[in-house]
C-alpha cells in the first residue's frame, strides 16, 4: 500500500530518530536499502563503484511530490535549443540548487538545501540550518565550510569580486557571513534587509551553494601558495582568470549538487544523472528518473526530427525557434505547456523624463501629453500586424494573473481616440504646429525626437516602434525611428549612460515578479530605469552629480519601497507595494502596448510530471523550481 504523501517527510523522520535513538536498528550490508535507487546505480553499487543509496543520500532528504504520479526510472530527455554555445537551457535543468527556493507556483520560497531558515524580527540576520550528509557530485560533503570559503575566498576578496552584488548588501554594505558549526550559517546585514530570500530563490541566488571548496581550494592563491604553476600549466594570464575558469559551468571537472552532470559540452551539451543527488520522491525513489538530459543546436524542423530520432523523449521551448514551427505535422505526438509570462506589456516606451534638453524634458514630463500619446496608439494594429490578431491593449501594470492586478493600471488611455489626443496635445500647450503640419514649442521650433532601439531592424520591438511612430506623426509630433545596430552599440550605450537617450524602451518587466522588478513602475535605479535615469541616480544618492530630484509622489514611492525591504512581514510587503502601484497609476510614468504574450513549451506524449502551467522569466529560471528530477519518460509508450 502506497503512503499517503503529505506523512512522507515526517516518516522518514520518525525513521531517522528512531535509528539514532537504537528504537530500530541500522541496517546491515544484508538487509535492503531502506531507499530506491535507478538500476544503473544499483550496477555500480554492486560493482563497488559507489556506496549504497542510503550511504549516498543525506539524513533527511528532501521529498518531492511528482506532478502527476510516482515515475519510473530510465531514458533520455532530448532538448533542442537555437544556439548551443550562447543558450541558458541546461542552467535551468542542472543549475539551480539555492540554500532556498520558488515553489513551483511561484508563490513563496521554501527551504532547498537549508533544511530551517530562522530570520530575525528586523530582517537583519538569517540562519540556515543546512540537510545534513548533502554530497556533492564526487562524493564529498557539502558543508559550511563550502558557504564559507565562497564567503572569504570569493565574496570578499577584492579581486573576484570588486563590488559586492546590490542583493549581498544594504546601503552599500556587504553582508556578513558567520560559520555557527558545521551545518549552521548566519548571513549579517548592516540594515534590514526583507527582499533577501526573494534574491536567493533567483536565478543569480546559487552563488553560495556552487563553490566546492575542496575542489576549488587549488586555485586560490589563499590556499594553494603554488598557483601559479597551474596558471602556467593551463596557460592563462593569472589566478583570476585560472580562478574564473574553473568556477564557470564550462569547466566539466567541477562537482555539482545538481541532479544531472554534464559530462559533454560541444556540438551538445550531454548532463547524466547524479548519484549523490539528495531528493527522493514520496516512495523513498532517489531522483532524478531520467538518465541523460541531451542538448541539440537544430535549426529547422528537419533537423529537429533528426536530433529526437534517437531520443526516448523531448522538450523544445518555442520561444528558441524564430525560423519554424515544432508544431508541425510532421512532428507527431507534442503536447503544449503554457509559459505565462512576467513580462507585463510587450514593449513599454519610457521617454527620458530627464533629458538633459528642457525642452523635450518639460515634454515628455507633461502626464496629459503622456496621456495623449497613449490615445494616438493603434494598438489594435500592432495586435493584427505583429501579433497574428491575438492580444489586447495593456498598459505597464500587473498581470491579470497576478494576485496584484490593478484593472485601472493595466487599461487606463489604451483606447485608440486620435481626435482625444490631438485635443489633449493642444490643451497642453502644443496646438501651434509648423508649416509641414508638425507641432512646436513655446518658442515656435518644431518638436522633434526618435524612437530608439538597439536591435536589428527586423526585431520585433522595432516593428512595434516603426508603427507607433506612424500614429504618433499622425498627432502631429516629428517622430521617427533610430535603429541601432550592432556596429552602433557602443553609441547606443553612450547616450543611454550619459543620459542624452530620449527613451528606453523593451519588454515590460515586473508582470509577475511585481516587488522584485519595480524598475518600471518607480526608478530604482539609474540603468534599470533609463526612463527616469537622473530620478534613479537620486534614489541611490541623492549626492550624485548625476542625481535630479524627482517629484513628491514619486519620492513617496521610493519611500514605500525602502519600507517594503525592511520588512519581512508578506502581508505588509503586499500592502506596501499595492500603494506604490497606485501612484504609479495616478503618475503613469511610462507607456504600455500590448500585453505580453504567454510562451509555450512543448513536450512529446510519453513526458510526464510536467505542470500545465509555468511561469517564465529570469528571477523564476523557467522550468527548473518545476523539479525537472521528477519528470519521467513512460518508456512503453
Amino acid at each position: 500500500m502506497r503512503l499517503h504523501r503529505t506523512l512522507v517527510p515526517y516518516i522518514i523522520l520518525f525513521i531517522v530518530i528512531a535509528m539514532l535513538a537504537g528504537i530500530l536498528p541500522p541496517k546491515t550490508s544484508a538487509q535492503s536499502s531502506f531507499y530506491n535507487e535507478a538500476p544503473m546505480l544499483t550496477e555500480r553499487v554492486a560493482n563497488g563503484e559507489l556506496p549504497t543509496v542510503d550511504e549516498r543520500l543525506p539524513l533527511v532528504p528532501l521529498v518531492i511530490s511528482p506532478v502527476e504520479q510516482v515515475g519510473t526510472y530510465g531514458g533520455t530527455l532530448t532538448v533542442p535549443v537555437a544556439n548551443i554555445e550562447s543558450t541558458v537551457r541546461p542552467s535551468r535543468f542542472v543549475g539551480y540548487e539555492s540554500l532556498v527556493r520558488w515553489d513551483p507556483q511561484w508563490l513563496r520560497v521554501i527551504p532547498n538545501i537549508a533544511q530551517t531558515v530562522d530570520t530575525s524580527e528586523d530582517s537583519t540576520t538569517y540562519t540556515f540550518q543546512l540537510r545534513e550528509g548533502i554530497r556533492w557530485s564526487d562524493g564529498e560533503l557539502f558543508t559550511a565550510d563550502d558557504i564559507m570559503f565562497w564567503y572569504e575566498a570569493v565574496l570578499s576578496n577584492p579581486e573576484l569580486t570588486p563590488r559586492p552584488p546590490n542583493w549581498l548588501s544594504t546601503d552599500g554594505v556587504p553582508v556578513a557571513v558567520e560559520k555557527i558549526n558545521d551545518l549552521t550559517v548566519k548571513f549579517t546585514f548592516a540594515q534590514p534587509n526583507g527582499l533577501f530570500l526573494f534574491e536567493l530563490a533567483n536565478s543569480l541566488g546559487t552563488a553560495p551553494t556552487t563553490h566546492p571548496s575542496h575542489y576549488l581550494q587549488q586555485f586560490h592563491p589563499d590556499y594553494n601558495p603554488s598557483v601559479d604553476e597551474l596558471v602556467a600549466e593551463h596557460g592563462v594570464a593569472d589566478w583570476i582568470e585560472l580562478f574564473g575558469s574553473m568556477t564557470d559551468s564550462s569547466n566539466l571537472a567541477k562537482p555539482t549538487l545538481g541532479a544531472w552532470i554534464v559530462v559533454e559540452r560541444g556540438e551538445t551539451i550531454v548532463a547524466e544523472r547524479n548519484p549523490y543527488y539528495w531528493k527522493v520522491d514520496t516512495d523513498f525513489n532517489q531522483l532524478p528518473y531520467i538518465d541523460r538530459l541531451v542538448f541539440v543546436e537544430v535549426g529547422d524542423i528537419a533537423a529537429y526530427e533528426a536530433a529526437i530520432a534517437d531520443s526516448d523523449a523531448h522538450l523544445a521551448f518555442s520561444d528558441e525557434f524564430a525560423t519554424f514551427a515544432i508544431t508541425d505535422a510532421s512532428v507527431s505526438d507534442v503536447r503544449e505547456i503554457t509559459l505565462i509570462s512576467s513580462n507585463s506589456t510587450s514593449l513599454v516606451l519610457g521617454l527620458n523624463l530627464t533629458h538633459p534638453d528642457p525642452v523635450i524634458r518639460a515634454f515628455f514630463q507633461n502626464k496629459d501629453v503622456r496621456i495623449a500619446l497613449s490615445h494616438a496608439i493603434n494598438r489594435q494594429r500592432i495586435i493584427d500586424e505583429v501579433f497574428g490578431g491575438e492580444g489586447e491593449p495593456y498598459q505597464l501594470a500587473p498581470r491579470p494573473e497576478s494576485p496584484y492586478f490593478n484593472e485601472r493600471m493595466a487599461y487606463q488611455y489604451t483606447e485608440f481616440d486620435l481626435e482625444l489626443a490631438n485635443e489633449l496635445l493642444d490643451q497642453a500647450g502644443y496646438a501651434e504646429r509648423d508649416s509641414e503640419g508638425f507641432r512646436v514649442n513655446g518658442e515656435g521650433m518644431r518638436l522633434t525626437f526618435q524612437l530608439q532601439a538597439n536591435a536589428v531592424p527586423e526585431a520585433e520591438s522595432v516593428v512595434i516602434m516603426q508603427l507607433v511612430s506612424e500614429d504618433w506623426q499622425a498627432a502631429g509630433i516629428d517622430v521617427t525611428v533610430d535603429v541601432f545596430t550592432n556596429e552602433r552599440t557602443d553609441e547606443y550605450n553612450g547616450l543611454l549612460f550619459a543620459g542624452q537617450h530620449y527613451n528606453y524602451s523593451s519588454e515590460g518587466v515586473g508582470g509577475l515578479d511585481v516587488i522584485l522588478e519595480p524598475a518600471y513602475y518607480f526608478p530604482v535605479h539609474p540603468f534599470a530605469s533609463f526612463y527616469a535615469s537622473g530620478w534613479g541616480y537620486w534614489y541611490r544618492d541623492s549626492s550624485s552629480e548625476q542625481a535630479v530630484e524627482p517629484p513628491a509622489p514619486v519620492q513617496q514611492q521610493m519611500a514605500l519601497y525602502n519600507e517594503l525591504k525592511t520588512s519581512h512581514d508578506p502581508e505588509t510587503q503586499v500592502n506596501l507595494m499595492r500603494q506604490i502601484l497606485e501612484i504609479a497609476a495616478d503618475e503613469f510614468l511610462v507607456i504600455g502596448t500590448v500585453l505580453d504574450p504567454n510562451g509555450v513549451m512543448l513536450i512529446s506524449g510519453n513526458l510526464h510530471n510536467v505542470p500545465l502551467l509555468i511561469p517564465q522569466a529570469f528571477t523564476y529560471p523557467t522550468p527548473a523550481p518545476t523539479n525537472p528530477a521528477q519528470y519521467y519518460i513512460d518508456l512503453q509508450n
